[in-house]
């Protein structure tokens, strides 16, 4: 496992060279420009941590304090980088030592709150998915709800139109039926004025036979009449020599 230390911030080897620190520290803040810093605090803490990294390591004084604490604990460090000596006790002088204890303080704190916000927002992102999840579901529950309403219109706007086509049907059946109706009375009359009209033309043919038939029956009386009239003439005539007798 790979322990962390201000080399690891800033990307270099314990044995690294002033300069090294130097260009690696220019190349590095060239990610955090003045808009990223303002924008983002997890941004602001990382460059905060680079800074005092270059800080620390820049200045040999403050450097041969931290080697000093890495190789008590087990990291291989390489004094002749920086040209220190390792038997000059100079270095660790109470002011060197504390300088250098109040910066792996203030770094410890910085990576303790990175970790806590680090922290922090993965428990917001997770409430995030988690309000997310529910509030997906929600919707889904209000779109189930909006199908079934849209369901039930449909299906009540089926059964309106079932409804007004039945009663329509209904409606022309009746039309229909009293349609046939009205005809039938209408053929009925029709035939009712029909036989009245013949009986009527019978009745009249009867009575112009009868009329006639007593026309003829007058004129064959008349006839005989005459006849006899002149039967009588004449038997007078022979008798009595006159036609009037």
């Amino acid at each position: 496992m790979t322990i962390k230390t201000l080399y690891t911030v800033l990307g270099l080897p314990p044995s690294a060279l002033a300069q090294d620190i130097e260009d690696a520290f220019n190349r590095l803040k060239l990610q955090y420009p003045k808009e990223k810093l303002e924008a983002d605090e997890a941004t602001r803490i990382r460059f905060l941590a680079l800074q005092q990294a270059y800080e620390t390591l820049s200045n040999p004084d403050a450097r041969a304090v931290y080697d000093q604490r890495l190789a008590k604990a087990g990291v291989k460090v390489s004094p002749q980088a920086y040209g220190a000596d390792a038997g000059a006790a100079g270095w660790l002088s109470t002011r060197n030592i504390i300088v250098a204890g109040l910066i792996l303080i203030l770094i410890s704190g910085m990576w303790v709150y990175h970790e806590r916000q680090k922290a922090r927002e993965q428990r917001e992102a997770v409430d995030r998915v988690l309000r997310m999840a529910e509030e997906e579901k929600r919707r889904a529950a209000e779109a189930q709800v909006t199908h079934e309403e849209r369901r039930q219109a449909q299906l009540q706007a089926n059964e309106e139109r079932q409804k007004q086509y039945q009663e329509r049907q209904l409606r022309m059946d009746a039309e229909r039926t009293g349609r046939q109706v009205t005809m039938q009375q209408q053929s009925a009359e029709r035939q009712a004025e029909y036989e009245r009209q013949r009986e009527e033309a019978k009745a009249k043919q009867q009575a112009r036979e009868q009329q006639y038939a007593a026309q003829a029956a007058e004129r064959a009386a008349q006839q005989r009449i005459r006849e006899d009239q002149a039967k009588l003439r004449a038997l007078c005539q022979e008798r009595y020599g006159r036609s009037d007798c």
